[in-house]
């Protein structure tokens, strides 16, 4: 057949499909689909590609068929199925329906997979977790979303670290349908890597550029790498010290394979005022005012004074905080506090004055040495007496978690451990260690465990030479649920709270995902603040309600007193993150 009659012929079909398809719409129906031996994401991807057929008619069909066939076969390669067998049946004069039935046949395996790394990246160990993480492995369904994850994959990661002008030299797959085989051939060729080049400051001063340059994790020369800009725009962001902050790579400005960067920063000179309202079962309605002033001088000192109020509870507290290197990491603090508690058998007045030093470990231990001086005016129960301490001690912390506020896993650990040679005579003295650890996993997306264990002691001749802010009690919103505020503890003769000198407290939690931002919990508590581990431990258990919100998890906590007579109930509403 000469190539003017191929032309001539598909002339003549087209307008005959155009011709057919135009009257099919003002005489009968569009023509309708029926799959059958594909269900699931195979079956979407055919009805997605079938509905992007111009509408058809019965008459228009013949000459659509194999059109269809190759539509519904081209729809199942990227799953692997390249030898898809398609059954049409024809329209009837009562039906637009057509039936179409498919055997997908074996799907098409991974043979050999084949990916070099050309040029500078071939020494970055980067893509070696790329590949160990997320590879093709012969004898695996060839599945295109796979190869092309792969392939977005290694060139997100090149880009990301100064591979700016990486390039693929090879990306083909070789598909055999016959031995139901594919050969994955993928060839990089990264070029050199960029590094950060001159450091352009806008809108700098003297003090400003100080504290940048404290928090810089990058130097001129370095190897470029964009998670380190958004670390250090997130750290400048975080300080506090700034309004606005902009950290840009200006690529159109590289030269030699040196890229400048543009570090824009406005300080923020202002006094800023905060007011908080919140409640919770513990303490009820509640009150905060804050007052910061993050520039107190070219140094960059900061001061800030909190209050807060409630019907239990009144705290005074400011912060004095020198840098002593990066602000976010290094630094000390001068506090001030005081604190009236007027809780059960509680009656405490707490001054106090301390100094810190701070270092933070990002993904590591924060380290808290301080040494403070306390003053204590106080009732507990049938104890009324003043004391003066001087209290060294240290404190550490480490989070570890998926997410911010709202994690899907991780752990949280605390320990603090506090000491005093006694001021006002040797009755004062003592050492305390108090720790907590939490865990948090999520499973099978739905599913989530939280577990909890808490643990204090406090050496010293006797209980009644502690003031009441350093004896333990329990019980409440964040330890043993079904129990009022710091209610769990050790009660005289006359049947008041004493405190104890020993604390433990064990929670398991088990949620469940309900719906998008709603989960239903169950829990179980157990605590005891005791003197000698004589008295029995205190349960408390329950089920409650979880709702997602930005500033964290909403709980609302119906919970049993099981240790009691009766197992009295008691709600809990408490909102933050759980690690």
């Amino acid at each position: 057949m000469s190539p003017l009659t191929v032309f001539c012929h598909r002339i003549i079909t087209t307008l005959a499909l155009v011709w057919l398809t135009l009257s099919g719409h003002a005489l009968a129906a569009p023509l309708e689909f029926h799959l059958s031996g594909v269900d699931g994401r195979e079956k979407k991807n055919v009805e997605l590609h079938l509905q992007a057929l111009p509408e058809m008619t019965a008459e228009a069909f013949p000459l659509y068929k194999h059109t269809i066939k190759e539509t519904v076969q081209h729809a199942l390669e990227p799953f692997g199925f390249y030898g898809s067998v398609v059954d049409l049946s024809s329209p009837s004069d009562h039906s637009e329906t057509v039936d179409i039935q498919i055997e997908p046949g074996k799907p098409v395996l991974i043979k050999s997979v084949n990916v070099l790394l050309e040029g500078d990246a071939r020494m970055e160990k980067s893509f070696k977790r790329l590949l160990k993480a997320y590879k093709l492995t012969p004898e695996q369904v060839f599945e295109h979303e796979d190869y092309e994850t792969l392939k977005r994959m290694l060139m997100t990661q090149a880009q990301l670290i100064g591979f700016f002008d990486a390039h693929w030299v090879v990306a083909m797959v070789d598909v055999n349908p016959a031995e139901y085989s594919a050969d994955v051939h993928l060839t990089l060729d990264s070029g050199r890597r960029y590094r950060f080049g001159e450091l352009q400051y806008v809108g700098e001063t003297s003090a400003t550029r100080r504290l940048v340059e404290a928090m810089l994790n990058f130097a001129e020369g370095d190897a470029y790498d964009a998670t380190k800009l958004v670390k250090l725009y997130n750290d400048l962001s975080a300080s506090g010290y700034f309004k606005h902050v902009d950290v840009q790579p200006l690529r159109d400005k590289a030269q030699a394979c040196s890229i400048p960067v543009k570090i824009d920063v406005s300080p923020r000179r202002s006094h800023e005022m905060e007011v908080g309202i919140g409640f919770s079962t513990d303490e009820g309605p509640r009150i905060s005012l804050g007052w910061n002033k993050p520039w107190v001088n070219d140094r960059g000192h900061s001061f800030n004074a909190d209050t807060y109020l409630s019907a239990k509870r009144t705290e005074l507290s400011t912060s004095y905080q020198i840098p002593r290197g990066n602000p976010l990491l290094d630094f000390y603090s001068l506090q001030t506090g005081y604190q009236h508690k007027n809780l059960e058998d509680t009656n405490s007045r707490l001054y106090s004055a301390a100094l810190h030093q701070w270092h933070k470990v990002p993904d590591g231990w924060n380290r808290d040495w301080f040494i403070r001086v306390e003053a204590e005016h106080y009732n507990q129960a049938s104890d009324r007496d003043n004391s003066l301490l001087l209290i060294p001690g240290l404190a550490l912390s480490r989070r570890n978690a998926i997410g911010s506020l709202n994690p899907i896993r991780g752990t949280a650990h605390d320990l603090k451990i506090e000491l005093s040679p006694g001021i006002s005579g040797s009755g004062s003295r003592f050492i305390k260690v108090w720790g907590r650890t939490k865990w948090l996993d999520t499973f099978a997306s739905r599913h989530q465990l939280l577990a909890r264990f808490e643990q204090g002691a406090t050496w010293v001749r006797s209980v009644s030479d502690l003031p009441p802010s350093l004896r333990f009690f329990t019980g409440g919103d964040q330890t043993v649920r079904g129990y009022d505020y710091d209610t769990i503890a050790p009660k005289d003769s006359d049947g008041k709270l004493t405190g104890g000198r020993y604390l433990s407290v064990v929670s398991l939690e088990y949620a469940y995902k309900l719906v998008d931002k709603w989960w239903l919990a169950l829990f179980t508590d157990s605590g005891i603040s005791t003197n000698d581990y004589d008295d029995a431990w205190k349960v408390g258990s329950g089920l409650g309600v979880r709702w997602i919100t930005p500033l964290g998890p909403l709980r609302v906590d119906l919970a049993f007193a099981v240790s009691e007579p009766g197992s009295p109930w008691r709600l809990h509403f408490t909102i933050g993150p759980v690690l």
